[in-house]
């Protein structure tokens, strides 16, 4: 087992000041002693540890944390005073993950990804909103083994919560690295404190494992109180790890789950660490119309910024120029920002890579599973604007679930529908989609359906609220002219709105017509035949994440939810197949909606 947060300990601070007169006598013949402390930062790299995809069976070549590895020991290389952030987002999102979370038994043995960043020796790390998916419990297991501190600034545990677990975690990492002077034995202690925060909407997405155990508290306060007490504290250097990114396409600043921007205005950061929204900054465009941010120098509102990507594709790296004098000590004078591409030329870690070959192996054989069969191909490429096979399945085992769940209940009986997103759909004739044969399903088929750990959960709502969910999935179509030649379906997607917010809800006939503006696009709005009243009531199974706000949509921020899942839906979808007829999904494509502006109806 890797040794504790031994360095938590600050008995370095009585050190620090029994040898600084010394120091400081020294330093009296250097009258600005520089250096270059250099931050590195990797954030939701979400289980990619290696460049391979399970589901395609293929080699990736710009991703994968095995090759953001070699990124991390040249940028080393170039400077002897690093320190290396993980901002979050590590151990959901990929088959190796989702191995681990069924089978690994964490409770015993060291997580393979702690393993992973165990071996690249990292100095921190802070917890994002997935590191909480899948309970506390799990979460402290998973962390028990780090040789590193771990971060959660803005997470408070209540007093019903196990000790071990609150000694899991710090609201304040403290990493101090002795800086050699030239042509002398004597060194100067540098003091960083590292402070990280994740957004208070946890609270919303993963209420079944936190309500009662934990509270999230908001980025920006929470931030500001352990700046001044790092300070306070004699803090050198000051970083914050913030997963979290900025508002995007919008000169407003103001967002509660996307803070950046405001964060950089607490006064006594050095470098700021974003994350949550897989851009890549600097670089990204997406952040210009705020004021005060560089995206091309990587800064915002004078503080030097990073975001690192997605699945371990770049590596986020500021280097700050730090000046000592006996008098004022260190001080930040200079800052760079730059991100690294993980290229095709990229090498793979192979001690890394080697570390990982038995938890590779195991989910190999994980995803190879057998678990039914499926008599239709299904398919997310063109979920963007036509009823999807694959988007049904998922409905059909969200239907399933909750006609159990509302049976069980003492809820009142109403019609029931299903609303679900393709997770991995196309922008594109050409670009590759989640697309599984008729035959033999797997746990990987699975896995490749529905890659998130979300729980089903159940609202109640009415005809006008559920038009306006419908009219902000419509809001995916680029908007046409009347009247207008026919086009391209492809070319009338907005690519700026995700595949997973487009929610379609099986139950309802309706028709999207995009020669209309946003907001009066849902037309001809049915249940069973007949027009959909204002004031009928339904209930909608969909994922705690949409129930609880996630995307933003209306109507959804927790208040309608009349029931609330255990189980993780692709558990919910393994469980459908095997209460089928010799587990057969025989069920045909049910065409319940279409565009109209893309080419005609289609």
């Amino acid at each position: 087992m890797p040794p504790r947060f031994s360095y938590r300990l600050l008995a370095s601070t009585l050190v620090f000041f029994l040898s600084i007169t010394n120091v400081a006598h020294s330093m009296s013949k250097v009258e600005n002693y520089r250096t270059t402390l250099r931050v590195m930062s990797t954030s939701d790299v979400h289980g990619q540890m290696l460049n391979y995809d399970y589901f395609s069976g293929e080699e990736v070549a710009r991703q994968g944390l095995v090759k953001t590895a070699a990124l991390i020991a040249q940028a080393r290389a170039e400077q002897p005073l690093t320190i290396l952030v993980e901002n979050g987002d590590l151990i959901q999102g990929s088959a190796l993950a989702d191995y681990a979370v069924a089978e690994f038994p964490v409770a015993t043995k060291t997580h393979p990804i702690i393993q992973a960043l165990n071996h690249l020796n990292y100095d921190v790390a802070n917890l994002g909103n997935h590191e909480f998916n899948f309970g506390l419990d799990y979460l402290a297991a998973t962390y028990r083994d780090a040789a590193f501190p771990v971060l959660a600034s803005n997470l408070e545990l209540s007093a019903a919560t196990a000790a071990a677990l609150k000694s899991e975690w710090l609201d304040i990492a403290w990493i101090e690295r002795q800086v050699k002077l030239p042509q002398t034995t004597q060194s100067i202690p540098l003091k960083i404190a590292v402070i990280g925060v994740a957004p208070p909407q946890i609270m919303q997405w993963d209420q079944h494992h936190l309500k009662g155990k934990a509270n999230v508290l908001p980025m920006v306060s929470s931030t500001q109180k352990r700046v001044q007490r790092a300070r306070e504290q004699g803090a050198d250097v000051v970083i914050l790890a913030a997963h979290t990114g900025m508002p995007k396409q919008t000169s407003d600043p103001e967002d509660s789950e996307h803070t950046g921007w405001l964060l950089a205005g607490i006064a006594g950061i050095d470098a700021m660490l974003l994350g949550h929204q897989h851009e890549v900054f600097p670089g990204s465009k997406v952040y210009d119309q705020l004021p005060d941010v560089d995206s091309t120098a990587g800064v915002v509102r004078g503080v030097a910024t990073v975001q690192p990507g997605i699945y371990g594709s770049h590596l986020g790296i500021i280097d700050l120029e730090l000046a000592y004098t006996a008098t004022s000590g260190w001080q930040v004078v200079g800052t760079s920002s730059s991100t690294r591409a993980v290229t095709a030329a990229t090498p793979v870690d192979t001690q890394l890579a080697k570390h990982l070959q038995s938890a590779h192996a195991a989910t190999l054989s994980f995803m190879q599973q057998p678990i039914g069969t499926t008599e239709q191909p299904l398919s997310y490429k063109t979920a963007r604007w036509q009823p999807s096979s694959a988007v049904q399945f998922v409905q059909r085992a969200q239907l399933w679930q909750a006609r159990q769940l509302i049976a069980a209940s003492q809820l009142e009986q109403l019609p029931i529908l299903s609303a679900a997103a393709p997770f991995d759909a196309a922008f594109s004739a050409d670009e590759t989609a989640t697309e599984i044969a008729a035959g033999p399903l797997t746990r990987g088929a699975i896995g490749d359906l529905y890659r998130y750990p979300n729980t089903l959960d159940i609202v109640k709502l009415n005809g006008a609220q559920i038009k306006d969910w419908l009219e902000m999935s419509a809001t995916a179509f680029n908007q046409v002219q009347e009247n207008a030649d026919p086009q391209d379906c492809w070319q009338a997607l907005n690519q700026e709105f995700p595949h997973y917010n487009f929610d379609m809800l099986l139950g309802l006939d309706y028709t999207i017509d995009n020669t209309a503006a946003i907001g009066q696009r849902i037309k001809d709005l049915r249940f069973a035949g007949k027009q959909v009243a204002a004031s009928q009531l339904f209930y909608v199974a969909t994922n705690n994440y949409r129930a609880n706000g996630g995307g933003d949509f209306p109507h959804l921020d927790g208040t309608n939810t009349v029931i609330r899942g255990a189980d993780m839906l692709a558990d919910v979808l393994l469980k459908y197949i095997g209460n089928l007829p010799q587990g057969q999904y025989t069920e045909e494509l049910e065409n319940h909606w279409q565009v109209i502006g893309c080419g005609g109806r289609i």
